[in-house]
C-alpha cells in the first residue's frame, strides 16, 4: 500500500507494477513483528476455523474441564472461563503499578500490544476483557469465549505462555480445582512443550466469527467475491492482476 489518502481508492504495488484499487476490498495486516501465512488466515483458509475452534479448543477444553470443583451453590455456573478470568485478574494485579504504566503508555502512544510492550501476563488479561466486550453484548455462551480466546493466543503467537500463567497462579488454580485435577499436577508442563510449536506458526484468526454479526458478514461473502470477480473480468483494476 502505498498511499491511503482517498477514501475509496488506494494506491500500491502489485507484482512490481503500481495502480490504484477499490480500498474496500483490501485489509491491511500489521507484519512489523510477526510473519503472516495463508495457511493460518480464517479469511482466506476457512479449514484453519475448524482445526482451531473445532479440534484444538474442545481438546484444551477437556483438559481445563477435568476436575474442575463444582459451585457450593447449587445451580451455581462452573467453566473454566470463569477460572481464566479470575486467574488472569489475579496475575495483573500483582503487579498493578508496572501493568498500568504500560497499559496508559500503549494507550497514549499507541505502541504494540504484540509481547515487545505487554508481558503474557498482560496480553492475558487484556484478551480476556477484549473477548468479554464484544461476545456479552452479543449474549455468547462462555463456550464460545473460551474458544476466541484460544484464537487470539493463537495469533500472538503465546498460548503456550498463558497455560503457564494460568497454571502457576496457585491461589486460583487451588480454588478452582480439586488436587487430582490435571492443572494440579505436572503435566501441564507436557502440554506447555506441545503448544509451544504452535508458537512458531502465523495465524490470523478472528476473535468474532462465531458471534452472529459476523456470521452474518459470512454468509455474504460469496456476494463480495462476486464483484471481485466481477472487477478483474472486467479490468476496473487500473493494472493487470494478473501481472
Amino acid at each position: 500500500i502505498i498511499s491511503q489518502k482517498d477514501e475509496h481508492c488506494w494506491v500500491g504495488e502489485l507484482n512490481g507494477l503500481r495502480g490504484w484499487f477499490p480500498a474496500k476490498f483490501v485489509e491491511i495486516l500489521d507484519e512489523r513483528s510477526k510473519e503472516y501465512s495463508l495457511a493460518g488466515d480464517d479469511s482466506v483458509t476457512e479449514a484453519v476455523t475448524d482445526l482451531a475452534r473445532g479440534t484444538l479448543c474442545p481438546a484444551l477444553k477437556a483438559i481445563f474441564q477435568h476436575g474442575l470443583k463444582k459451585p457450593s451453590i447449587l445451580g451455581g455456573p462452573c467453566h473454566p472461563w470463569l477460572f481464566i478470568e479470575e486467574a488472569a485478574s489475579r496475575e495483573v494485579e500483582r503487579d498493578f503499578n508496572s501493568v498500568y504504566s504500560r497499559l496508559v503508555l500503549c494507550k497514549t502512544y499507541r505502541l504494540d500490544e504484540d509481547g515487545k510492550v505487554l508481558t503474557p501476563e498482560e496480553l492475558l488479561y487484556r484478551a480476556v476483557q477484549s473477548v468479554n466486550m464484544s461476545h456479552d453484548s452479543a449474549h455468547a455462551q462462555m463456550d464460545v469465549k473460551f474458544r476466541s480466546l484460544v484464537c487470539v493466543g493463537l495469533n500472538e503467537q503465546v498460548l503456550h505462555l498463558w497455560l503457564e500463567v494460568l497454571c502457576s497462579s496457585m491461589a486460583a488454580v487451588e480454588k478452582w480445582y480439586h488436587p487430582w485435577s490435571f492443572l494440579r499436577s505436572p503435566g501441564w508442563v507436557q502440554i506447555k512443550c506441545e503448544l509451544r510449536v504452535l508458537s512458531k506458526f502465523a495465524f490470523s484468526l478472528s476473535q468474532d466469527c462465531e458471534l452472529p454479526e459476523k456470521k452474518e458478514e459470512k454468509e455474504q461473502r460469496p456476494l463480495k467475491e462476486g464483484v471481485q470477480d466481477m472487477l478483474v473480468k472486467h479490468h476496473l483494476f487500473s493494472w493487470d492482476i494478473d501481472g
